[in-house]
C-alpha cells in the first residue's frame, strides 16, 4: 500500500511556479475539496460550486509563475474563493432577477394583449347588436348586462319563456354568422353557455 507524501506547501508552490503539472495536481488535490465546500455553502448549488473550483484552479494555473511569491497560500486562496463566490452569487441573483422580470413582462403583455382583444371583441359585438331589431337587442341586454334568466326576461317583457328562448337562439345564430370569421370558436361557446 502506497503512502501519500506529506504536502509541503512552500516546495509545491515553488515547483508549480516552475511549471510542474504534478505540483499543480498536488495543490488541486489538497485545496479543491475546501474550495468546493465553501462555494457550496454560500451558493447552494453543486454546479456553481464546481464552476468556482474550476475557475479558481484555472486562474492558479495561468498565474503559476507567481505562486512562489505567495507567502500565505491559504489567505491567497481564501481571497480568490471570496471573489469567485461573490461573482457567482451576483450572476445567480442577476439571472434570477432577469427570469422574474421576463416572467412578469410576459404576464403583463399577455394581460394587455387579452384586454385589447376583449375590447376589440366588445366593439365588434356592439356593432353587431346595433343591427338587431329592438326587441332582440332588449332581450340580449337583459340577459347579458342584468344577468336575467329566460324566465325573468319573459316576465319583465310580458313574453313566454319559449319566446325568449327562441329570440336568444336567433340572436346567437345571427351573432355566430356575423362574427364567426373574426372571433375564435371558444368565444361562441362562451356566449352559448352564458346565454342559454
Amino acid at each position: 500500500m502506497a503512502t501519500r507524501k506529506l504536502f509541503d506547501e512552500r516546495e509545491t508552490l515553488g515547483e508549480l511556479a516552475d511549471g510542474s503539472e504534478s505540483a499543480f495536481v498536488q495543490v488541486f488535490d489538497e485545496y479543491s475539496p475546501r474550495v468546493y465546500s465553501v462555494a457550496l455553502k454560500f451558493l447552494d448549488s453543486k454546479e456553481l460550486a464546481e464552476e468556482v473550483v474550476q475557475d479558481i484552479f484555472m486562474d492558479i494555473w495561468l498565474r503559476r509563475e507567481k505562486m512562489a511569491e505567495v507567502l500565505n497560500f491559504g489567505a491567497y486562496l481564501h481571497g480568490m474563493v471570496r471573489k469567485q463566490v461573490y461573482d457567482a452569487y451576483r450572476q445567480k441573483s442577476a439571472f434570477t432577477e432577469i427570469v422574474k422580470e421576463l416572467s412578469l413582462r410576459a404576464r403583463s403583455e399577455n394581460v394587455i394583449e387579452r384586454m385589447m382583444q376583449e375590447n376589440e371583441y366588445e366593439n365588434l359585438l356592439q356593432k353587431a347588436l346595433e343591427r338587431l331589431p329592438d326587441r332582440q337587442r332588449e332581450i340580449f341586454r337583459l340577459a347579458r348586462e342584468e344577468g336575467l334568466s329566460h324566465e325573468e326576461i319573459a316576465r319583465r317583457l310580458n313574453l313566454s319563456r319559449l319566446s325568449v328562448k327562441s329570440h336568444m337562439k336567433r340572436i346567437l345564430r345571427y351573432l355566430r354568422t356575423l362574427l364567426e370569421p373574426v372571433l375564435k370558436t371558444e368565444t361562441f361557446l362562451w356566449l352559448f353557455i352564458l346565454f342559454n
